[in-house]
């Protein structure tokens, strides 16, 4: 009795089956044109606001957002899925703090923690700009053999320089970027945008001549063997500054690190050789006292101060 039952079910959920078939086979039969047509209109929609969001012109957020990911990574994300990220940890972070700690607490932690990636983007690319930036006379030279050798045509000499130069590591991988974009357009402004991107990355004087120089060329076929030696001219006098303001540079190190020390070491000397104050006395004044405490933390704040004025001067980017 049990196993009849059992199959009147199932003979009634295959007949029911089967009917629902039949009649979303009919509905398809008939509105199957219909349908059609609606998923094309979807897509066709789709397509025009994604051709329209590409026509808008950028912010200058995103625009530098853009600069700041081009130059940082191999591989770099849309500016907008950035933001996006972003915001996401902000808001992530701001409703685990308020749970634990108080708004004004959980409003800083979430706006630092969701800053972060772009600080250390910018950390990274200033390190690139720093060390890019004593390059320059390697690649305008190697730039402008390959140029001449190259009968005057800009992309074969940025080919051939990507290929041959030698110690211009860091502007050869944006000379790579600025090939691909450049090879894959012909429109004047996302020429401009590419080679800006370019000269971004550097951030001197001589890589934005330099971009302006290929963009000129890119676009016009314009001959551009003057200006090129005109930068090479101005690198090698900034070279000759730059090795008189590193020599400089030196000696105010040498004299903050070593000679300041020596001369308070010898204050405390003459106090106790000349004055006749006993070590422990000099000691006690310095360390224990309010205006002694107040000036030893002062003289190390000074000392302190003045050697990161010395490494930001001496590790300037080399330009004109």
């Amino acid at each position: 009795m049990l196993i009849q039952i059992e199959k009147t079910a199932f003979l009634l959920i295959l007949i029911t089956a089967i009917f629902y078939m039949l009649f979303l086979t009919g509905m398809w039969i008939i509105y199957s044109e219909r349908l059609k047509s609606l998923c094309a209109k979807i897509r066709m929609h789709n397509r025009l606001r994604a051709r329209k969001n590409e026509l808008k012109p950028e912010s200058k957020v995103e625009l530098h957002i853009r600069n700041v990911l081009s130059t940082a990574l191999k591989k770099p994300v849309e500016p907008k899925t950035f933001i996006r990220y972003s915001l996401l940890i902000f808001i992530l972070i701001l409703l685990i703090g308020v749970k634990n700690v108080s708004l004004p607490s959980s409003l800083l932690t979430a706006l630092l923690l969701s800053v972060m990636p772009y600080l250390m983007l910018r950390v990274k690319i200033e390190t690139v700009r720093r060390k890019s930036s004593y390059e320059g006379e390697k690649l305008i030279s190697e730039f402008l053999c390959q140029y001449r050798m190259s009968c005057l045509n800009i992309y074969k000499t940025i080919e051939q320089v990507i290929l041959v130069s030698e110690g211009t590591k860091i502007t050869g991988k944006l000379l790579f970027k600025l090939l691909i974009e450049l090879r894959n357009t012909g429109d004047p402004k996302v020429i401009k945008e590419a080679t800006e991107r370019f000269a971004y990355g550097i951030n001197t004087n001589w890589s934005r001549m330099l971009a302006n120089c290929i963009r000129i060329s890119s676009e016009n076929g314009t001959n551009i063997t003057l200006a090129l030696e005109d930068i090479q001219i101005q690198l090698r006098e900034a070279r000759l500054m730059f090795e008189e303001r590193k020599r400089l540079n030196s000696e105010s190190a040498r004299m903050t690190v070593f000679l300041a020390p020596v001369m308070y070491i010898g204050t405390i000397v003459m106090s106790v050789r000349y004055l006749g104050m006993p070590l422990t006395k000099v000691l006690n004044n310095q360390l224990y006292t309010e205006q002694g405490f107040l000036l030893l933390l002062l003289i190390i704040f000074l000392f302190l101060f003045n050697l990161a004025l010395i490494e930001m001067i001496m590790n300037q980017r080399f330009d004109y």
